[in-house]
């Protein structure tokens, strides 16, 4: 695996040289600039493979007299809690969402 590797690596250079002697170094600047470029990307979304989902099954939520409303303070966005999934809030606007609880009206007094 190393003497693989160490091959590849002095073909690579030895590509870069052969061009830039042939007068295409254009060529090479451009395939630095892309292997950056996605080395930088890469480093970038790393990180979103490392999120936290449910802490355990999900569950009903069962609220009597009202809604579980997760709601944005920054954007005025709500979402409506029917199943729980985890203890921790989700996320909006790159703020978390604060719970509230929207009282229903009562059906019987109509």
């Amino acid at each position: 695996m190393r003497v693989a590797r160490l091959l590849l690596t002095l073909a690579v250079i030895g590509g870069a040289v052969a061009l830039v002697v042939t007068g295409h170094s254009d060529i090479v600047v451009a395939l630095g600039i892309g292997l950056f470029v996605a080395a930088t990307g890469r480093a970038v979304f790393r990180g979103y493979n490392k999120t936290k989902g449910p802490t355990g099954p999900p569950q009903d939520v069962e609220e009597t007299g009202g809604l579980l409303v997760f709601a944005c303070e920054t954007c005025g966005e709500q979402l409506i809690l029917l199943r729980k999934g985890t203890d921790a809030p989700p996320r909006h606007c790159a703020d978390p969402m604060v719970l509230r609880r929207v009282p229903t009206p009562d059906p019987q007094s109509n």
